[in-house]
């Protein structure tokens, strides 16, 4: 079995993954640590016991990115860990952290004796990463590769890299290469492989299941969709225009009006900035970057933001703002766009289009969660939304 699935929000991608995982040995490779967390207590669910290797930042409750900068926070008494094995092993930096163990330190003792290891898919992106856990590919039974669309990305790859060389560029006085070719050889031996995501469509399936040699599979219905309204604003929100007077007054005003009902509200912008701008512009609303719990607020951020994708937020509407094409001024996206084209695949189509309706499909799973017991609302505030309906998931229809 190898299979590139997508499914949207709310099918219950992860608990899959995690029940095939816990049937023998298996790698789940996952976006951030807060998703490994979930995924190894989803695993235990199953009865097995699951590792976690993540970096020594995203584990450390003070941040730290070396062994020195440890030893610095020890000595200096701001780290209190004194150990490096808590039992029985929980999946909560803060617990462990209150239990007088160092989270990283538990999690990578314990890690490399599991049947079941979760690692970021950051190890894939580069054969020195890929080095560093080579061993842990012997004898494997499965592998899980969560959110894969994060894999058509590239990386900037050093000369000694043993890298084909028919998957990158040079550009600026560097080497850009594509990820997902890579990742096909790591996984090419396993015998049963799902690469799972909510923004592989079928327009964009074949270069998947290409490099990794699986099968496209597609759910497309969204469990309890009966509960999402998606309304559309056909504005041409465009970078000479989304700064114009009459478009900021009929952005506000509609995200005024979404709050007043909804209560509970994300917006997306096309970069920071914008998103800066627009909350200066709403200051009679409760605003904030990030989620407040369970108040009644306005969370305003940007596409491909730390909170856009992987999260579960509660909110119970969402609000899209402008149709989030990359910026095509970007030098790295140009060279990926050659890389693509090398290959035979459309490089505008992939580097380009498929970006912002991953960034679009990621930005409305942040709302989709909780379909089940409240409806959601979905509004898509520019014209592009309709020339790209065909791109979208069934679930976006206009």
């Amino acid at each position: 079995m190898r299979l590139v699935l997508n499914a949207p929000p709310g099918f219950g991608k992860s608990r899959l993954i995690a029940r095939l995982a816990a049937a023998g040995r298996s790698l789940i490779f996952v976006r951030s640590h807060l998703e490994g967390l979930q995924m190894a207590k989803y695993v235990a669910e199953h009865g097995a016991s699951a590792g976690l290797l993540f970096g020594r930042k995203a584990l450390c409750p003070f941040g730290a990115e070396s062994g020195a900068k440890c030893l610095e926070l020890r000595e200096l008494g701001v780290c209190k860990a004194r150990s490096k094995n808590v039992w029985p092993l929980v999946f909560d930096i803060g617990e462990i952290y209150k239990r007088g163990a160092c989270p990283y330190e538990a999690l990578h003792a314990s890690g490399r004796e599991k049947d079941v290891v979760v690692l970021p898919l950051a190890y894939l992106s580069k054969v020195s990463n890929i080095s560093a856990v080579a061993d842990l590919f012997e004898d494997l039974d499965f592998v899980a590769l969560d959110e894969a669309h994060n894999l058509l990305s590239t990386v900037e790859v050093q000369d000694g890299e043993l890298y084909s060389r028919k998957y990158c560029i040079e550009g600026g006085g560097v080497l850009i290469c594509l990820i997902l070719p890579l990742v096909g050889e790591v996984v090419s031996r396993v015998r049963s492989l799902i690469a799972a995501s909510a923004s592989i469509t079928r327009p964009f399936s074949d270069i998947f299941s290409s490099f990794l040699d699986a099968q496209y599979v597609e759910v497309n219905r969204l469990p309890w969709g009966e509960n999402l309204d998606i309304d559309f604003i056909p504005l041409q929100v465009r970078y000479h225009t989304r700064l114009r007077g009459e478009y900021v007054s009929r952005i506000v005003e509609r995200v005024r009006t979404v709050y007043n009902y909804y209560r509970k509200v994300i917006v997306f912008m096309p970069n920071r900035e914008l998103a800066e701008y627009y909350s200066a512009k709403i200051q009679d609303l409760p605003v904030s970057d990030k989620p407040l719990g369970d108040i009644d607020h306005v969370i305003i951020t940007y596409y491909g933001s730390p909170i856009s994708e992987g999260i579960n937020l509660n909110v119970r509407a969402g609000v899209l703002v402008g149709f989030p094409i990359p910026n095509i001024k970007s030098r790295d996206l140009w060279l990926k766009v050659k890389i693509l084209k090398r290959l035979g695949y459309g490089g505008y189509k992939y580097a380009v289009l498929f970006t912002a309706l991953s960034h679009v499909i990621q930005a409305v799973g942040r709302v989709l969660r909780g379909l089940k017991t409240e409806r959601k609302y979905i509004l898509l505030i520019d014209d592009r939304f309709a020339v790209y309906r065909h791109l979208l998931p069934p679930y976006l229809a206009l």
